[in-house]
C-alpha cells in the first residue's frame, strides 16, 4: 500500500515510509492509569505524506531520516486528519 491510498478506518495496512518530521513527545495516562508517551511523525513515500502516531518505545526508536515499515497497522481520523499506527496488533520496524 502507498501513503496516498490510506483512508480513515482502514485495517491491515502495510506501509514503507521515510520519516521526515517528528513532533515533540507528550505524556498521556491510559484508561488503566498507566502513563506513557506519544508523538506524531510525518512519513512519506513517492505517492505523498501521512501522519504516523508513535507510542511509547517507538517514540525513542524512530528518528528523522529513518526508513520504517509498518505491518498490520490501522488508520483513524483525528482532528480531521488521517493518522496511521502500528497499534497493539501491528508491527513497526526501523529498516535503516
Amino acid at each position: 500500500m502507498r501513503a496516498s491510498e490510506v483512508k480513515q478506518d482502514m485495517r491491515k495496512i502495510d506501509l514503507d515510509l521515510k520519516v521526515v518530521e517528528i513532533e515533540e513527545p507528550r505524556t498521556y495516562t491510559s484508561r488503566t492509569g498507566k502513563e506513557g508517551r506519544v508523538t506524531t511523525a510525518i512519513g512519506e513515500d513517492d505517492s505523498g505524506r501521512i501522519k504516523i502516531t508513535l507510542w511509547d518505545n517507538d517514540v525513542d526508536r524512530v528518528k528523522v531520516g529513518n526508513q520504517i515499515r509498518i505491518r498490520n497497522g490501522y488508520s483513524r481520523l483525528f482532528r480531521d486528519e488521517v493518522y496511521v499506527s502500528a497499534g497493539v496488533y501491528g508491527k513497526l520496524e526501523v529498516v535503516e
